[in-house]
């Protein structure tokens, strides 16, 4: 029915537009690229995007206003984990001031690196797919650049005070422009803080504050300069996803087992910290009317911390541990410790249900030893210390309808990543070794984390476990050549790269005496990339663009080592990533009316995947590799934007994809506490098994009026589906099935893959501004998802990586739930 009633809105859309009766007098437009240097920043301000931008993934979090599915990718479909087509981030560039600021290890940029900037990080040019970009080659998830400089804000002062029940509830932010003044100079300063305590999901919370400064130099009519400083320090309590028999024990679909009571009070294991600053220098150079040259250094560095518990000789403590369950008892026939444990979990919250931080402690301060107490449970802090250095070089020129772009970036960013001992627990020291490796040496020092300080006591505060850097060189020369006839634009562009990855050990751990300590080996990828496209200019108002891209890229570099935190060896089979990709829109742009319906096809192929996880079939650690994996995302996209009177507007998105595994990856795997070969060549079939990142069909329908009197209210509605569990790859080999023949009814168990239920959420936005003695301003914004407030929506989830093949239940499905009704209620005073 849901399906029925979007498919008829569309075709009434749609329908219109087949109607649409062009009654402008428009010149035809010669030149849809931009004819000047400075590229058209789209302005995202507003209260949508006040309210919005603090929840979403960085992957659809800047969006231009101009684009209607981009809109609804980034303020609509977000809370259901939809990513644009299908893409992980590496395939999206994230830009501020020109600067890509994707991290070189994981191509990831998270947006916490600004949150709380949105005062400052407003003005947004985003292009989805393959696009010219004059700023960088970027990939085929498009690009998104955040204009921060200085000079770029109007003069005035902004207030603003957020109250919400989403990831924090309050937030204030001040932000102050002086506008280029007649001295040449422009200086834009601002500040932010956001707390909130168990705001929506129990035991979590969020502590953040910001900062940022902007100062520009006009030193004459050829060259400026310009600085911008940003940090954003954060705190976050986190939650964890679970299984559905947790959830159904807890009697609630937001049951976190990440904390528990200390003392009576609520205490997180799993807190997220970052403390990641940037700087950039930037020198423009206006050689002439027609070239310009832009130079910029930058700098980012700082800290990021991910707390857990460890233990040793002690009970696992997490409280959703499979054999604290009553399904794992009832599953064997026991259905008295079934009872018990059920029983538990409905008369003993804080101890069953939850961590029982209490507990832990009593049992280290219980731990005599001859040195004191030596801790059964710790809390300890994984952290990465980041050092990226870099220098991006921009040259443009116009010669006629021809503009040419060439760009030189450059970085080098080490990674250094060890763990501190947050928290003893109560007891006086921890043993630094290995507890899976004790047992299993001749020498003693085979279990030793670090052999040149054998049985070391660690306190707090102190490094331990593990010790080392990933160290990643890079530099890139691109150009661009853009050209404009009357009827068709053309673009084209060309990359050479050229990455250098290695590792460094700074202990020399006794599984892996000789290769933990030390550089690895170098490995160097050499690679490149093309890309082009055509825009046909049917008439001022219509177009039809197609655009394709071939280019190789270097691996991850945190998939490229067998186990990265105590060893340099690599994975065999490592090489290049491949991405092959085209699309083709078209696009018409009417007074009243807009619309853009595109097909891409999208082919990345010789990928690598590693992760590590505990197996029961080999009853260790194991560092589990896939190298050849190939994925497939194809689809469409459909935005329509209807103006019906004066006031009221009506928009429309479709997102249908089809985002597939394709072929057969080889699997290997390493015992992770020695240098054993598990297995070196196993198939894995995964072809055409779902990826379980994003829902693959998204619609929504979208209703705004705006009045006479500056103020707003809308409403949408919108659709998920085709939402799929991310599947276990080695479910899927021959050896998962060895003990079953084809018919038994547990090898479908094991090998389909878990479609979700379809789902729809009811959204609601209004603003409200006043102007005052015609030079203040004053905005109301309110911003609420799921006004139905339905809490049995599940988003995403994914199969436990720990499996048993003889009872494929015991390590369940885990799963994420929406929220409920949230909201964001923001006032703003401008002067």
């Amino acid at each position: 029915m849901v399906k029925k009633l979007v498919t008829v809105v569309f075709v009434l859309l749609c329908a219109d537009f087949l109607a649409q009766n062009d009654s402008t007098d428009v010149k035809e437009n010669t030149d849809s690229l931009s004819t000047k240097f400075n590229i058209p920043l789209f302005s995202t301000s507003g209260g949508d995007v006040d309210n919005d931008l603090e929840q979403q993934d960085v992957s659809s979090l800047l969006a231009s206003s101009r684009d209607v599915f981009a809109q609804f990718a980034s303020f609509q479909f977000g809370v259901g984990r939809y990513r644009l087509r299908g893409y992980m981030a590496e395939n999206n560039m994230i830009m501020v001031n020109g600067v890509n600021v994707n991290n070189l290890e994981t191509g990831f940029s998270s947006w916490s690196s600004w949150g709380g900037l949105n005062d400052v990080t407003r003005f947004v040019e985003q292009r989805i797919g393959i696009t010219p970009n004059r700023l960088g080659f970027s990939g085929v998830g498009g690009y998104s650049n955040i204009d921060s400089k200085a000079s770029s804000f109007r003069k005035g002062t902004r207030i603003s005070y957020g109250y919400g029940n989403r990831i924090f509830a309050q937030r204030l932010m001040v932000t102050h422009s002086t506008g280029m003044m007649q001295n040449g100079w422009a200086i834009t300063l601002s500040a932010s803080t956001r707390y909130g305590n168990e705001v929506y999901i129990p035991g979590t919370y969020f502590i953040g504050s910001a900062f940022y400064a902007s100062v520009d130099k006009r030193i004459n009519d050829k060259h400026s300069l310009s600085f911008t400083g940003f940090g954003a320090p954060i705190q976050q309590g986190r939650a964890a996803a679970t299984t559905l028999e947790v959830y159904e024990l807890a009697n609630s679909h937001y049951y976190n087992s990440l904390w528990g009571y200390q003392n009576g009070k609520v205490r997180n294991s799993q807190v997220s910290s970052a403390k990641r600053p940037m700087l950039m220098l930037s020198h423009l150079f206006k050689i002439n009317t027609a070239e310009q040259l832009n130079t910029t250094l930058f700098y980012n560095f700082g800290k990021t911390g991910f707390t857990s518990l460890n233990w040793n000789d002690a009970p696992n403590p997490r409280p959703d541990y499979y054999r604290y369950l009553p399904s794992y008892y009832y599953d064997m026939g026991d259905t008295v410790n079934g009872k018990i444990w059920e029983n538990k979990w409905a008369n003993e919250p804080n101890t069953t249900a939850q961590l029982d931080w209490d507990r832990m402690i009593n049992m280290n301060r219980s731990n005599l030893t001859s040195s004191g107490t030596r801790a059964r449970y710790i809390l300890e802090n994984r952290i990465e210390n980041l050092s990226n250095v870099g220098i991006n070089s921009v040259y443009s020129k116009r010669a006629g309808e021809l503009f040419i772009t060439i760009g030189l970036n450059a970085n080098m960013q080490k990674t250094r990543k060890y763990k501190e001992l947050e928290d003893l627990l109560g007891a006086s020291y921890w043993l630094d070794v290995d507890q899976f490796a004790e047992n299993l040496g001749v020498e003693e020092s085979f279990a030793q984390n670090n052999i040149e300080t054998p049985n070391k006591t660690i306190e707090q505060g102190e490094k331990f476990g593990y010790d080392y850097s990933i160290n990643i060189n890079r530099a890139e020369f691109w150009g661009q050549a853009e050209y404009t006839f009357s009827k068709m634009d053309v673009h084209g562009s060309l990359s050479i790269s050229n990455s250098s990855i290695w590792r460094e050990g700074f202990v020399a751990n006794g599984k892996f005496p000789t290769t933990s300590k030390g550089e690895s080996a170098k490995m160097n990828f050499l690679n490149y990339g093309v890309k082009g496209g055509i825009v046909f200019k049917i008439d001022g108002r219509n177009f039809i663009t197609a655009n394709g891209a071939f280019l190789t890229r270097a691996p991850e570099a945190n998939n490229i080592f067998i186990s990265p935190r105590v060893r340099n060896d690599q994975v065999n089979g490592v090489t290049d990533e491949k991405v092959l990709s085209g699309d083709i829109s078209y696009l018409a742009k009417y007074p009243t009316f807009k619309f853009r319906a595109t097909y891409y096809n999208t082919t990345i192929s010789d990928q690598t995947w590693l992760r590590t996880f505990w197996s029961d079939e080999f009853n260790n650690n194991v560092n589990y590799i896939m190298t050849n994996v190939d994925q497939n995302h194809q689809g469409i996209e459909i935005g329509v934007e209807k103006t019906l009177f004066v006031s009221h507007t009506i928009q429309g998105a479709l997102g249908m994809g089809q985002f597939l595994y394709k072929g057969q990856p080889t699997a290997q795997a390493w015992q992770d506490n020695n240098n054993k070969s598990l297995f070196a060549e196993r198939t894995v079939y995964l072809n055409n098994y779902r990826i379980g990142v994003s829902p693959q069909l998204v619609t929504g329908i979208g209703y705004r009026y705006s009045g006479k009197k500056f103020w707003f209210a809308g409403i949408t509605f919108n659709y998920f589906d085709q939402v799929y569990i991310d599947p276990n790859p080695d479910r899927r080999t021959a050896e998962a099935l060895t003990k079953y023949v084809s018919t038994d009814p547990q090898v479908n168990l094991i090998t389909e893959q878990e479609q979700l239920p379809s789902y729809y959420t009811v959204n609601f936005n209004a603003g409200k501004s006043l102007r005052i003695k015609k030079k203040y301003f004053l905005n109301f914004n309110l911003s609420v998802n799921n006004l139905l407030n339905n809490k049995n929506i599940i988003t995403g989830g994914f199969e436990a990586l720990r499996w048993d093949n003889s009872n494929i239940s015991k390590f369940d499905n885990r799963y994420f739930y929406m929220t409920g009704t949230t909201f964001m209620a923001t006032v703003n005073f401008n002067f």
